[in-house]
Formats: structure tokens, sequence, C-alpha cells
């Protein structure tokens, strides 16, 4: 039938089918879209399920508890060292004879030193400031006759020692031959590539006050009975004290240098890793936390707004460096136990309770028994090396 042959009637049932064909269309076409969307909000969410939970796997959790995988007696748990490390040949290790001496020039620094941290302000006004003193003053700095930020001590009183080069050109010299109480004018340009750009290059005066020039006291056995009497009582007591106490300390820092150097893995404890992982990571956030809070209280703001700001690291990368120095601990714990079983030592009561003492019971509290043994373990073996290497 033509379209010319259909009567009305006819034509508006075809045109009522071909529109019921049409929602029927859209309507299978809609479900469609529907169910795809559903799909795909579904796949998103396992997706999202399965990298938060593969993030979550292998992602460290922090651990404070550095006695979670000790004995009581400071060993690690379950582990036999010879099983995962290198025998290390700790019988026959010559240590550099200049690598462990105190010489003449630190000991005479450290005697400097020392007299230094004992001087005291003499505000006398018969004293005159020399090259080489040191000077507490205050000043005030303008720029044609206007104070400028940074150029005032606010009367703080500043430090200074002639000669050191720690303050702009010419004014350390101007104070030479000043008396406490003095009031000095000192003239001084900055330099044309001075840090403050708004100053650079121009010239400034200081108002400055000397409150008082240290004496620094002589070295004598009356001012070494006063001081340092826990050590010496004499200048050759305290001089003997200085080299054999930093001869030892140097050792001692060659030795655990050697170990960490020389400590070798053979395998690896995957429960000891995971544990110094744990402990790795609570140290990285505890020296986050603290810069923080000193930079809050600097600056009133963070440093860093995330700890992986902090880093510098994806989580990725910041989980191999964990493994990596994981690793190296692991080895280098069970070379320290290693050498103590081997050599027989052993750690007593009062051992523990001297450590205890310099520690502190909240630090050694906080690290629990089992951690504080395995430290004094690696003293023990650090002094059973010194006393058996050979200095060459």
């Amino acid at each position: 039938m033509s379209e010319n042959t259909m009567t009305k009637s006819q034509a508006k049932r075809k045109a009522r089918l071909e529109e019921s064909k049409k929602a029927k269309r859209e309507a299978q076409k809609g479900k469609l879209i529907a169910n795809l969307t559903v799909f795909v909000i579904a796949a998103i969410f396992i997706v999202a399920i399965g990298v938060f939970a593969y993030t979550k796997i292998t992602t460290t959790t922090a651990s404070s508890d550095y006695g979670a995988f000790l004995n009581e007696d400071g060993t690690v748990k379950d582990i036999n060292p010879t099983d995962y490390v290198e025998a290390l040949d700790y019988k026959n290790i010559v240590v550099p004879a200049a690598d462990v001496t105190y010489t003449e020039e630190e000991m005479e620094a450290a005697i400097d030193s020392a007299l230094s941290s004992h001087k005291e302000l003499n505000s006398d006004a018969a004293l005159t400031a020399a090259d080489g003193d040191t000077l507490n003053i205050d000043y005030v700095g303008t720029i044609d006759g206007v104070e400028f930020d940074g150029g005032s001590t606010g009367g703080a009183g500043a430090d200074l020692t002639i000669g050191s080069g720690s303050y702009v050109d010419d004014f350390e010299d101007q104070l030479i031959g000043s008396h406490p109480g003095d009031q000095v004018t000192v003239t001084v340009t900055f330099p044309e590539d001075y840090s403050a750009a708004d100053l650079q290059g121009k010239e400034a005066q200081f108002a400055v006050t000397v409150n008082g020039i240290y004496e620094i006291p002589e070295f004598t056995d009356e001012f070494v009975a006063a001081n340092y009497s826990d050590v010496a009582l004499t200048t050759e007591e305290y001089r003997t004290y200085l080299k054999e106490s930093n001869e030892a300390a140097k050792l001692d820092t060659y030795l655990s240098n050697y170990l960490q150097t020389n400590s070798k893995a053979t395998a690896e404890h995957e429960g000891h890793i995971k544990y110094l992982k744990a402990i790795g990571k609570h140290e990285q956030e505890i020296y986050y936390n603290s810069y923080n809070e000193t930079y809050v209280m600097m600056t009133g703001s963070p440093a860093f707004t995330s700890f992986s700001q902090f880093t510098g690291m994806s989580n990725k990368d910041f989980e191999a460096y964990l493994k990596d120095e994981a690793s190296k601990r692991s080895a280098l714990d069970l070379t320290y136990q290693y050498i103590f079983t081997d050599a027989g030592l052993s750690i007593s009561d009062e051992d523990y309770q001297k450590k205890v003492e310099v520690l502190g019971p909240e630090t050694s509290g906080n690290y629990g028994k089992a951690y504080v043994m395995q430290m004094i373990l690696k003293d023990k073996v650090l002094a059973y090396l010194a006393e058996n290497v050979t200095i060459d």
C-alpha cells in the first residue's frame, strides 16, 4: 500500500507504531548507557581498591618499638649471624696511626676552647680593646640619619672578636683603642655585592656602645683544678686526659666505620629487614617533625607541608631507600653480634645499670631494655677490638 492510497486513520496508526519503535530503541539505548556507566564506575572502584590495597601492603608502617625483634640480652631474635653475614677477620685489624693520633695542634685548640668557654666580661674602663680581643657591644645603625632593618642589637648585646672579619669591612678596626663604657661612631660602606640589596654600596653610621671586654683566663693548675677536677687537677694531667680520651674516641670512630664498611650480608632475613624498615621510617618521621617544629618556632610556619616533601622522594623511591638502609643496618647488627659471640664477650648487670645512668631513665625507657642491651653489646665489641687491634 502506497502513501497515496493510505487512509488518514491508517497513516495515524503507522505514525504511532514508528513512535513506539523509536521510544523502545531510546529506552534500550539508555539502559545500555546506564549499564555501561555502572560497569565503568565499578571498574574504577575496583581499581581504586586495588591501588589502595597495594599501596597499603607495600608501604612501611613506622614503629618505635626498638626491641620488637630483639631478645632480652640484646641479640637479634631467631637468627644465627653466621647464616646471614660473612665471618669477619676481626682479630687482625691494622689501624693507621695517623688516623687515630691526637696532634699537638688539636690539643692546643682544645685548650684554647676550654679557656674561651670560661672567659668573663670585664667592664673596667681602664681596659683597652686590641686586635684579637672579644668585646660585647650594642649598636644602632643609620643611613642618612634613619635606622635601617637589621642594623641594631636592640639592647641585647653582641659578642665581636676584633679581626674575625664577621662584620662589614673596617667596622672592627674602628673599635681598636676603645674602652668599656665608650660610645664610638663607626662609619662603614656596605659592599656593592652585599647580601641585602637595599644596603649595597651605601654608607652607614653605627652608634656603638662598648659594654665590656672579655678576659680569658690563663691555663694554670689552678684553672684546671677549679673547672676540670673531675678529670684532672694539673695542666699536665689535663693534657694527658685530652690525648687519651680523644685518641680513644678516634679509634672508636675508626673501628665503627671499619665494621660498617666491612659488614657483608650473605642473605637477608625478611623479618629483620621489615623490623628495621619500620624503625628507620619512625626515625625519619622524628626528623621531619623536629625540623618542622623548629622551623615553626623560628618563622611561624613549617618548612615542609608533607612527609613526602621532606624526603624528596616518591613512595616507591622512599621504600627502596628504607630497604637499602635496613639491609645495611641488618648486616652491621649481625656482624656486631657475630663478633660478640665469637669473642666470648658478656654483659653484666652492672654494665646495664651504668648504661641506663648515661642514657637517663627516660631515654632508656623509650628504647626498652632489649635495645639498651644491644647498645651495650656494640660498646663491648668496640672496646674488645680497641684492645686487640694493631696500630701502625
